[in-house]
């Protein structure tokens, strides 16, 4: 049986995946932060491990991950699903003047930072299996499309992770991948003003938007099956 740990679990996105992976014989463990009582109903769901980790926190991320690895007997992938999409509270499309600091440095730290350090942690583990990590990406941070400046920049910083990292972790037979959704119908896509929803919508070949289980059916696939697929950044957006 493999063992997928889910960093950001309890997001829209997140939950799909973990649903995905169980529902493939995966032993799933997961991370969640303010999705208590979402985490909870998933986690008797699913009958699996959760840890509630603030990822702001650059520091605790490895050790907590890497004591999450080991209570589930090690790691076969690492999934990054944790991320949010703007510097301000209530989430919206911040433009370039619209970010703080503050808000910028949360971004960057649960975007990538925790990213970098969760593969920093797990990568031993990981190498033993042979293993896959998979990091979200987003459209927004691999084509030039109408998108929030701050959050462009965090997705785009992963495919650079990924590229790296596959060469770093490729001789221990470990594959490193983004996987980047366009538009979808639920998660970090709602603060997309109902314009640029119909501007991707006239752009995309599909003519629709994605849904979660066709972004969370490749994550999973990537995750669990993967053998040769590696440094490679995989669109999920309908033909953008």
């Amino acid at each position: 049986m493999k063992r997928a740990l889910v960093v950001g679990g309890s997001g829209k996105l997140g939950q799909v995946i973990c649903r995905t992976l169980h529902a493939a014989d995966a032993r799933v463990s997961f991370t969640y932060f303010k999705g208590e009582k979402v985490a909870k109903a998933l986690q008797s769901e699913l009958g699996c491990d959760a840890l509630r980790l603030d990822l702001r926190d650059l520091a605790s991320v490895g050790p907590a991950l890497s004591e999450q690895a080991a209570r589930l007997g090690g790691v076969d992938c690492l999934i990054h699903a944790a991320t949010i999409g703007s510097t301000l509270e209530p989430p919206v499309f911040d433009r370039l003047e619209d970010a703080s600091v503050e808000g910028f440095e949360a971004l960057m730290a649960i975007n990538v930072g925790s990213a970098f350090f969760a593969c920093q942690a797990l990568a031993p583990s990981l190498s033993k299996a042979g293993g896959n990590i998979v990091l979200l990406g987003s459209v927004d941070g691999i084509k030039p499309v109408p998108s929030p400046p701050p959050y462009a920049v965090s997705k785009a910083a992963l495919k650079g992770l990924a590229l790296s990292l596959c060469k770093a972790l490729g001789p221990s037979g470990v594959c490193v991948n983004v996987v980047a959704p366009g538009v979808l119908e639920s998660g970090a896509s709602h603060t997309l003003p109902d314009d640029l929803r119909a501007e991707y919508l006239k752009h995309c070949g599909l003519k629709r938007l994605g849904k979660l289980e066709e972004a969370a059916n490749l994550v999973a696939w990537m995750g669990l099956h993967n053998t040769y697929i590696t440094g490679q950044t995989l669109m999920v957006d309908g033909g953008l």
